[in-house]
């Protein structure tokens, strides 16, 4: 192991010292860019790279798990890096030889770069994954804060970062535009949070408990930019944007704006507010996507749905945006109670390829989904359906994989953690299954009956609602066994 080390940085090295230059980021006029490096513990034979805009080139691994693409003509700024199933971003710039090291045991947390450009991103990953961690406890203790506590919480953790910052750009000579992306990774995440301390008052108690804000709270809106073509692929900057909009929609909607009442008038004002204030196709593309998307997921009748995804087919000049969407809303629609599940095919831990309705043998199945991107969801996910499982042994709890190509990976995960192998499936084709399905919480449970047909589609396993689901459905399943009586699906 100590030998395939030394190797790979003597690689590294060398490839840093040919593409190595004393001219400044500003003045560099490199013809070839390079991006490569050395998955440990690949899940594929091969990594993808995208800008976004459609356009994905597939680098191949070699026999050591390693690559090396070569770019001409550059188009700079940031790309998405991508190994099934999980994805990281990565700024590249004319001129760079970036490699990049990770562990797919620990994806993020093992991301390293070197190399020319490897700064940038390596402080990048950094505030990624610091801001995952202070989101984490902002949602646990600190939403909870009184307004002044708060803003004094934020304001130490931000002038932190800014003195990260200001070492990094002292210390190393950054283009303009890597500046500017290295800055706004951290300062949106600062405004978002303020964004969700007002979101969460809002819930409580409406505007009213919103008024004792102090006056400075918003200030930094009146800078925001809503059309920045640099940043529009920053996970940061569009976070911030989506809880932009949906916080200015429930502090000025009014019913008299909308020709709909209540949610969907709510929804409708948000999509006009995205659509009078972003210019930028790709910027209100996305966001008009992900507002009416969230309201079809949310939506409880198709009337409602078809209201709001008609407004949104009249502002979004997104057309495979709309396929996608109106794609969604008839799965939605084929969902709704008493509907027959839509049929999928399923692989077994023998290999076996069977029918998702030849599950349900007993009066309640619930059907919960995983991913293995993501361990302590997992984890939890099968210790909280064991639990229910033991609870309420007239329902069939049934875990599916939703992972493309992980059929090796799937079996060696359920076989090392123990689980039950005949409760086990995976889905055989996972992009169909998941849209027919519309997996789009990890959360997701699917209760249907003994004949196929959906009890509840938007149950979750984790919400303390379920379990009252669960005991009202158990005891209509044991009247069924006694007396033939119907379960009651609504």
């Amino acid at each position: 192991m100590r030998c395939s080390w030394i190797t790979y940085f003597t690689k590294i090295s060398l490839l840093c010292y040919c593409f190595g230059s004393c001219t400044s980021p500003e003045e560099n006029n490199r013809e070839y860019t390079y991006f490569g490096g050395e998955i440990v513990n690949p899940n594929t034979n091969y990594v993808i790279l995208s800008k976004g805009n459609g356009a994905n080139d597939t680098i191949q691994l070699d026999r050591d798990n390693r690559f090396l693409h070569k770019i001409k003509n550059l188009e700079e700024g940031i790309y998405f890096f991508r190994h099934n199933p999980e994805n990281q971003i990565v700024l590249i710039e004319k001129g760079d030889s970036i490699l990049l090291r990770l562990n797919t045991l620990e994806f993020d947390e093992s991301l390293v770069f070197t190399g020319d450009g490897a700064r940038k991103n390596n402080f990048l990953i950094d505030m990624y994954l610091q801001n995952e961690i202070e989101r984490e406890k902002l949602r646990r203790t600190e939403l909870q804060l009184s307004p002044s506590y708060f803003k004094r919480n934020q304001d130490s953790l931000i002038k932190r970062k800014l003195k990260a910052y200001e070492k990094l750009t002292k210390k190393h000579e950054l283009s303009t535009l890597a500046k500017k992306i290295t800055q706004a990774s951290f300062i949106f995440d600062y405004y978002t949070r303020h964004e969700l301390y007002f979101h969460r008052r809002y819930g409580i108690g409406g505007l009213d408990s919103t008024k004792d804000l102090p006056e400075s709270f918003f200030d930094y809106r009146k800078d925001i930019n809503f059309n920045d073509e640099e940043l529009k692929r920053l996970y940061s900057y569009n976070r911030y944007l989506n809880y932009y909009f949906t916080n200015s929609s429930l502090r000025d909607y009014n019913n008299e704006f909308s020709q709909y009442e209540g949610e969907i008038g709510s929804t409708v004002y948000k999509l006009d507010l995205v659509d009078s204030l972003v210019q930028n196709p790709y910027i209100k593309n996305n966001l008009l996507r992900r507002v009416t998307a969230n309201f079809l997921l949310e939506s409880k009748n198709d009337h409602d749905s078809n209201k709001v995804l008609n407004h949104y087919l009249s502002v979004s000049s997104n057309k495979k945006s709309q396929k996608e969407l109106r794609k969604l809303n008839r799965a939605i629609s084929r969902l709704r109670p008493n509907h027959p599940i839509p049929e999928q095919k399923l692989i077994t831990a023998n290999g076996e390829i069977i029918e998702l309705t030849s599950l349900f043998n007993k009066p309640i199945t619930a059907l919960y989904f995983w991913s293995m991107d993501r361990k302590d969801h997992f984890i939890k996910s099968h210790e909280k359906a064991s639990y229910l499982s033991a609870l309420y042994p007239e329902i069939d709890f049934i875990a599916i994989n939703t992972d493309d190509e992980q059929t090796k990976n799937w079996l060696k995960t359920i076989k090392r953690h123990h689980y039950n192998l005949g409760k086990e499936y995976e889905f055989k084709y996972p992009k169909c299954s998941s849209e027919e399905l519309v997996i789009y919480n990890r959360n997701k449970v699917i209760l249907v009956d003994k004949e196929g047909k959906i009890i509840n589609a938007k149950a979750d396993l984790f919400s303390s609602k379920l379990e009252k689901q669960l005991m009202k459905y158990s005891r209509l399943a044991s009247l069924q066994n006694n007396k033939s009586y119907p379960i009651n699906k609504k």
